[in-house]
């Protein structure tokens, strides 16, 4: 009986006697890595910005059909210089221009809302108008002090018949011409148009300049622009004259909304 023979370890992987037996490892190894590549890189895997690999996104809900409003576009404005008057004011472009023919007076204009003494303003639609003009004032008349301004406005109303005449102190809005100087004026809205009023700093000191949407805050017409008084204070602001509470950083030109096309 032969003595047994010491049981020897098998090695996992036998010596390689020849190069040329790699051949057969390499060529397998290579469509593994191949195939393992493009399943990783492919499909929805995806490069990252930076060159490298970025994770597969999330799949994401389909997003349902929303309407997003369209942000409300504004005129472009131009500026329309009265020799008349001798005061500059701005305009949407589209807007027709009818230049004053004549100086305003009480005793010819005072009841006429189209009186062709109005540098006047029409939109594109013909059912808006706004005006503008100066009137001399009476003599001693002190312009610079608000009282004064009140008094002259409520001396006007039961001239020109406009209405209502009473409780102007309580709906009127004091105004400030000139961005740092803010000198006196109001914004006066009435049953059927709103108008400003105001004097002096670099406008004369003698004459109170009137500028007027002819339409009342709640009619149709000036819906699109956020009614009539936020549109009069669109064209003042080209004039110089804001609101008083407008703070003095934000006393620029207002951009002026324009109707949307139907």
């Amino acid at each position: 009986m032969s003595a047994p023979t010491e049981d020897k370890p098998v090695p996992l992987l036998r010596p390689v006697k020849d190069r040329r037996d790699l051949a057969p490892v390499a060529v397998a190894l290579g469509i593994v890595v191949f195939v393992v590549a493009g399943l990783y890189f492919g499909g929805s895997r995806a490069p990252s910005v930076g060159g490298g690999v970025g994770r597969a996104p999330s799949p994401r809900p389909t997003p349902s059909a929303t309407l997003v409003p369209s942000p409300t576009p504004t005129a472009a404005l131009v500026t329309y210089h009265s020799d008349r008057y001798g005061f500059d004011i701005g305009h949407p472009a589209d807007w027709t221009i009818r230049p004053a023919e004549r100086d305003w007076t009480f005793e010819a204009d005072a009841t006429n809302r189209l009186s062709t003494a109005q540098e006047a303003f029409i939109a594109p639609t013909q059912d808006i108008r706004m005006s503008a003009w100066s009137v001399a004032l009476d003599p001693g008349t002190t312009g610079e002090e608000g009282i004064a301004v009140e008094a002259w406005v409520e001396a006007y109303c039961q001239k020109t018949e406009d209405a209502p005449c009473t409780g102007i102190h309580d709906r009127a809005v004091p105004l400030c011409l000139e961005r740092r100087d803010c000198h006196p004026g109001l914004l006066v809205p009435f049953k059927d148009d709103v108008q400003a009023f105001f004097i002096g700093g670099i406008y004369d000191a003698d004459k109170m300049i009137v500028v007027a949407v002819w339409s009342g805050e709640s009619q149709p017409a000036v819906a699109p622009y956020g009614g009539s008084r936020r549109l009069l204070e669109a064209f003042l602001s080209t004039m110089e004259v804001w609101p008083e509470s407008v703070p003095f950083e934000e006393r620029r030109v207002r951009e002026m909304p324009t109707p949307s096309p139907s």
